[in-house]
């Protein structure tokens, strides 16, 4: 019995994987509030953590404006563990702060880092959707994704502006006596 061994190819992280239109503007819309939240969270952060939230808001609203101009988002094969690599750093910071005997607790905002880690969490699972289906849904028109693009910023915006508005940066940006 002769044959042939079929094998299929494996997928890698740098393969490009076309997704939907809506799909790409609700991944977009997501990163760019959670690339915004760790922009404001960046200020009161101690020199150690302004780093990383510096990077992180570089990384996350750069890679929103490629998923919004592209078909094929760049290393999205690697968004749901890139994407949750924030909300993994938030929570070893909050276990290093209540296991510390020092007694200093790193006190970040709860409510704009939990934000944050929510618009993470919704890229995160909605990538692993998107990559465990295996065929994106066909576009299907430019209406569906003006709709998916309002209706994803309406909803991104309920959760970022209120969250923005308790971070530092929120709180001196109307605070009348700072020029800010």
């Amino acid at each position: 019995m002769t044959g042939t061994l079929r094998t299929t190819p494996v997928a890698s992280a740098t393969t490009a994987v076309a997704v939907g239109s809506a799909t790409r503007a609700f991944l977009a819309v997501a990163a760019l509030g959670a690339g915004l939240l760790h922009a404001a969270l960046a200020p009161s952060a101690p020199p150690a953590l302004l780093a990383g939230f510096l990077l992180l808001a570089v990384a996350e609203l750069g890679w929103a404006v490629a998923t919004l101009a592209r078909d094929r988002p760049p290393a999205f094969r690697l968004v749901p563990a890139l994407a949750l690599l924030p909300v993994g750093m938030w929570a070893a910071l909050a276990i290093a702060g209540a296991t510390a005997s020092g007694g200093t607790v790193l006190a970040l905002p709860l409510i704009p880092m939990g934000a944050a880690s929510l618009l993470d969490v919704a890229v995160a699972a909605t990538a692993a959707v998107v990559l465990r289906s295996g065929n994106p849904r066909p576009d299907q028109g430019g209406l569906r994704f003006f709709i998916a693009l309002a209706l994803s910023a309406c909803a991104v915006c309920a959760v970022t502006i209120p969250a923005l508005g308790l971070t530092d940066a929120g709180i001196a940006a109307v605070t009348v006596h700072q020029h800010h």
